[in-house]
């Protein structure tokens, strides 16, 4: 189970239509735990982007994660 509720293979099973639907929630209601990492100082605000020129905000995500790999500790 991921920190948002997803089990890994309902991540596998997401098309690019469900993530670009969840980015798009995350961008109005972000993860609590992301919240509070950037509000306590543990994560730089930047990752926390709303540029007009990526929507999705993927980019950011790419820059988080350059190698595609989320590790968990």
């Amino acid at each position: 189970m991921t920190v948002c509720g997803f089990t890994p293979a309902e991540i596998d099973e997401m098309t690019f239509f469900d993530i670009q639907a969840l980015f798009a929630y995350w961008r109005e209601f972000p993860p609590a735990h992301e919240v509070l990492k950037i509000v306590h100082g543990l994560a730089p605000a930047s990752q926390m982007t709303n540029d007009a020129r990526d929507p999705s905000g993927i980019a950011s995500l790419i820059a988080r994660y350059p190698d595609g790999k989320v590790r968990t500790s």
